[in-house]
């Protein structure tokens, strides 16, 4: 018995315990709370089931790849192992039509079983939606680093978490005003990119109410891993729903009605704010004046759930730590560090806090 083979026999107790302890381990974990960006157990729009479908099928065909060649590798090992007293050589064979047959046949097989239904699921994915039906219209500019939102039918300007309604078909834009971006929000779609000069579709219809977290999805710079993106899915009807939001977003800012307030404004105002910053009501970009370094639309920003693109849950102490040092929260962020002081930096919080 060669050395190598002797050798592999004595780890094959280890190799098998090792086996038995990965599976375990994938087990437990299976059990385990679902994370909030699962795609593959929970999706929750129909771009999402079909991700999860293919998902689920190449897990199956992998894993029946996995344990049959892991078999055949045993079962070879121990069939044919040397014997004890054994001296003769093996018989000695120059090739087999029937294995060379079936390792051609089989694989084909399986590539093809892979790639039909794959054609199937891609026409799926970029089918044009029914334009009869209610659609939701959304241009999304990828910016360093954070998401830029255009409602086309709504009128509506805003920045990071979008808000659509359940069962309603959303049709969405994307395009960069920089470097390359890609939007993923795991739940409800797949990645697409948004490149610069160019629009690319991505279409999906909620079926769950709720809020769906993502991440750009292409290395995009120094603060890539902070480019965060979260979709709120309204219901239909009551107070929190989607059209509602629509007539809350239309509306014009809230007026300071504190003295720490007013004098927030007044350092957005005279501090160099509104140079990259729209307010409704009080300080407004044109559509062309927006640039890449221009930044999110605040009208409503204290009513969001976090502010620098997912960075920050939203909170007074939060935005001044934001406004005070921006480099400092998200590195080589284009927003001006103005030099604002901890009271002016407090004041411009109590400010933007107001804005529902």
């Amino acid at each position: 018995m060669s050395n190598a083979l002797r050798s592999l026999q004595k780890r094959l107790p280890s190799l098998a315990l090792t086996t038995s302890l990965l599976l375990l381990a994938g087990l437990t974990a299976a059990c385990e709370e679902l994370h909030p960006r699962d795609a593959y157990q929970h999706p929750a729009a129909d771009a999402s089931e079909v991700s999860a479908w293919f998902y689920n099928l190449y897990l199956v065909l992998d894993s029946i790849i996995f344990f049959g060649v892991l078999a055949a590798f045993f079962i070879a090992i121990v069939k044919f192992r040397k014997k004890p007293g054994d001296n003769a050589l093996p018989e000695q064979s120059f090739g087999d039509s029937r294995l060379e047959i079936a390792w051609t046949i089989v694989p084909t097989l399986v590539v093809l079983g892979i790639t039909v239904p794959t054609l199937g699921g891609l026409f799926e994915l970029a089918k044009r939606p029914d334009m009869n039906q209610k659609i939701i219209d959304i241009d999304v500019t990828g910016k360093q680093w954070w998401w830029e939102l255009d409602y086309k039918k709504e009128g509506i300007n805003t920045g990071n978490e979008m808000h659509v309604e359940v069962g309603t078909q959303v049709m969405l834009h994307l395009t960069s005003a920089d470097v390359i971006h890609a939007w993923w929000v795991p739940r409800l779609s797949g990645k697409r990119d948004a490149t610069p000069g160019r629009n690319y579709p991505l279409n999906f219809k909620p079926k769950e109410v709720g809020s769906f977290d993502g991440q750009c999805a292409e290395l995009c710079g120094a603060s890539h891993a902070l480019m965060g993106i979260r979709i709120i899915v309204h219901p239909k009807d009551g107070p929190d729903s989607y059209e509602n939001w629509v007539t809350r977003m239309k509306q014009a800012a809230a007026k300071p009605t504190t003295p720490q307030q007013e004098a927030g404004q007044k350092v957005f105002m005279n501090k160099g704010c509104v140079a990259c910053h729209t307010i409704n009501g009080l300080s407004e970009l044109a559509p062309g004046a927006r640039s890449r370094t221009s930044g999110p639309n605040l009208t409503h920003v204290g009513s969001r759930d976090y502010i620098a693109a997912h960075t920050l849950k939203n909170s007074p102490d939060s935005i001044a730590t934001w406004v005070k040092n921006p480099q400092a929260v998200k590195p080589g962020a284009l927003m001006s560090n103005l030099g604002l002081t901890d009271q002016e930096a407090s004041d411009v919080a109590g400010f933007l806090t107001s804005l529902k």
